[in-house]
């Protein structure tokens, strides 16, 4: 079989050009013949093995005050799949261009989401209803940040053309598509609502392990690991703000271990100064793969609340390292913690049910903690592990 996998930009390694390679490798593995097309990459971002897939550029797309597609990318798209069985776009407009190409090859989408700034409210449904319903704070930074891409989207409906040209394009090409794979559930509901297509639910890969890792010691303060990126929407506030309620009763003494603040570092400090957190806070900043493995291997738990995460690979990755995953109880997350049976989850806008999962897992007594960590790992392993992807991958795009 000869494929096309088609993403936008490989400028970083971020989690949906993770995913993008991974599939392609993936592929390769079944002896499928992968090319990979992009507007543009940075080899230097990625790993050798990456880089030997040396994907092909196809031209920007230019811009109209009408939103229409641009016929010079169709064309050259139409090009570069001549010959191919089949083609995959991962992420707008990939995905919508693809659909507007015309190509002897099926056409399928990997749908990590759909374009948020193009549905604002549809893309992020636990958040707006935490928004319509008064558990947002509104005069927080998320929640003022919402309201303005709620606002920027109702004028731009309203008044702007292009961005109405646009979301004309996009569900008009992933109408015309072969077929539509979903990274959850969560993003299979939205894509159902949106374009009116029933995607296949293909979690993210996550490298685990033939066997659960041995727990941190029992010994000294629990430690509890989080990361994922602090943008307001990640929800690092809504998980210090419980961080902060729990620390008023808590019966143990536990450090959270923060890593990725980065650039942002300086506002997370300043979100905790003067705060309980401040004393069980320690803020890593970016750590190398090598170190980040230490670190977990000397944590008891992970916890993050994002406030709207169509799948968070980051808890996936925490299950496979042999953490207790403490999440939120809605989007993607809380069905890579099984609603609960393999981790403790709780409402990202109530800091009460934030602490009171926190407190959860400090109850557990040691041997509760080895049942939940090995029911976690025979419950995510099966759905998420990178081994079977290939397996996966194949029954979806090859025909039946």
């Amino acid at each position: 079989m000869k494929v096309a996998i088609f993403h936008p930009h490989f400028d970083s390694p971020r989690g949906a050009e993770k995913v993008a390679f991974v599939h392609a490798h993936a592929l390769r593995q079944l002896g499928w013949d992968v090319k990979l097309l992009c507007f543009d990459w940075k080899p230097e971002a990625f790993t050798p093995a990456d880089r030997d897939l040396a994907p092909r550029f196809v031209p920007l797309p230019r811009r109209y005050w009408s939103g229409r597609p641009d016929r010079r990318t169709i064309a050259a798209l139409a090009s570069e799949l001549d010959g191919r069985d089949l083609a995959v776009a991962h992420n707008y407009p990939a995905s919508a261009y693809l659909g507007h190409t015309s190509s002897a090859a099926r056409r399928y989408w990997y749908c990590e989401e759909p374009f948020r700034a193009l549905y604002v409210p549809e893309t992020r449904p636990g958040l707006h209803r935490a928004y319509l319903d008064g558990r947002l704070d509104r005069r927080s930074p998320l929640g003022a940040s919402y309201a303005r891409a709620l606002r920027n989207s109702r004028w731009n409906l309203a008044l702007n053309p292009r961005y109405r040209g646009k979301r004309r394009a996009d569900l008009a090409g992933v109408a015309r598509l072969d077929g539509v794979a979903a990274n959850s559930g969560a993003t299979a509901t939205i894509v159902t609502s949106l374009y009116g297509r029933a995607p296949s639910v293909l979690f993210c890969p996550v490298d685990f392990p033939a066997r659960l890792p041995p727990p941190a010691p029992d010994s000294g303060p629990l430690r509890v690991l989080t990361m994922g990126g602090f943008a307001p929407i990640k929800g690092l506030a809504l998980l210090l703000a419980g961080v902060e309620r729990f620390l008023a009763a808590a019966r143990r003494p536990v450090v959270f271990e923060v890593v990725g603040a980065g650039h942002e570092r300086a506002s997370v400090e300043r979100l905790i100064a003067g705060t309980r957190a401040a004393e069980v806070l320690r803020i890593h900043g970016w750590i190398s793969q090598a170190q980040l493995l230490e670190l977990r291997a000397q944590c008891h738990a992970f916890a993050a609340m994002p406030a709207d995460e169509p799948f968070g690979m980051v808890f996936g990755e925490a299950i496979a390292a042999g953490l207790i995953a403490i999440g939120p109880d809605h989007g993607g997350p809380v069905e890579i913690l099984s609603y609960g049976d393999a981790g403790l989850i709780a409402d990202p806008f109530s800091p009460q049910s934030v602490a009171d999962a926190l407190h959860r897992f400090v109850a557990l007594s040691p041997t509760d903690r080895a049942e939940l960590r090995e029911r976690a790992f025979a419950l995510a392993k099966p759905r998420m592990e990178t081994a079977a992807l290939p397996g996966r991958l194949e029954a979806w795009l090859r025909p039946r």
